[in-house]
């Protein structure tokens, strides 16, 4: 399942103080050492925010990307993201990137508005997803580093008005949301494709759990646009336990770490 499993084990390193103010350095530590499979799992459940909207699902269940080649689709998603972090919007890599997705975005002609909600999902589901489980919380020039990072992407992309902070972003997606997300059979369907992708690193006797796990990560209105079940309560619980102990365990390794510098 996409990188849940990670959260258990993943250790982050230190974080060098070196363009300790560059958004993009902060971004990269951030993909690749601190937080890596916090973000990565946060930008799959982001997805599914895209799917809970029934007229970008539509769209996605007419190009049939999400349900005949899910697997192939979510690589690419995931390829895509590490190149555009790693190289930048600006470098030889990251353009090249953003100019194949423009030229995918282009025939389907989406409204600013459409576009500019799937991009704020790829700076709050992560931060969401880090404060929930991760082993501390974002500070604020992550935050920031964040919504930065992802407002070069959009600008590259044509998107306008994009919000210019992170509290901002999330005020414009839950608006967004409160007019734009319902039950819809093509939610079910693309999220029925990806959740398929996300599963396929599990052995299929641990599928069943994979699923349900994946859907309690999910915010309750989205589960159920995406025609999910609830979870279970037990296992709520038990992932408000892991994220509080992954918690526990930061503050505990800060603290070694602070008086053996001292």
């Amino acid at each position: 399942m996409l990188d849940l499993l990670d959260l258990l084990t993943h250790r982050p390193r230190a974080p060098r103080t070196d363009d300790a103010h560059d958004h993009l350095a902060i971004m990269r530590r951030a993909f690749f050492r601190e937080f890596a499979p916090e973000i990565r799992l946060g930008a799959g459940l982001a997805l599914f925010r895209v799917f809970a909207i029934p007229r970008l699902s539509a769209l996605l269940a007419r190009t049939g990307r999400w349900t005949h080649t899910p697997t192939r689709r979510l690589g690419r998603t995931v390829d895509l993201l590490s190149i555009l972090v790693a190289d930048g919007p600006d470098g030889p890599h990251g353009a090249a990137a953003l100019a194949r997705m423009n030229a995918a975005h282009a025939p389907h002609g989406l409204a600013n508005d459409d576009m500019l909600y799937v991009l704020t999902t790829f700076v709050t589901e992560p931060a969401r997803v880090i404060d929930r489980y991760g082993r501390r919380p974002l500070r604020p020039v992550e935050r920031e580093a964040a919504c930065r990072f992802w407002r070069d992407v959009g600008r590259r992309m044509g998107i306008r008005d994009i919000p210019e902070s992170f509290a901002a972003m999330v005020e414009l997606a839950r608006a967004y949301e409160a007019e734009h997300l319902h039950d819809a059979e093509s939610n079910r369907v693309v999220a029925e494709g990806a959740l398929s992708a996300m599963l396929q690193r599990l052995p299929p006797s641990l599928a069943p759990f994979g699923r349900t796990a994946l859907s309690a990560l999910l915010e309750p209105p989205v589960r159920r646009a995406c025609g999910l079940p609830d979870a279970p309560r037990p296992l709520t619980w038990a992932l408000t336990g892991l994220g509080a102990a992954r918690r526990g365990l930061g503050t505990l390794a800060r603290g070694s770490t602070s008086m053996m510098s001292s």
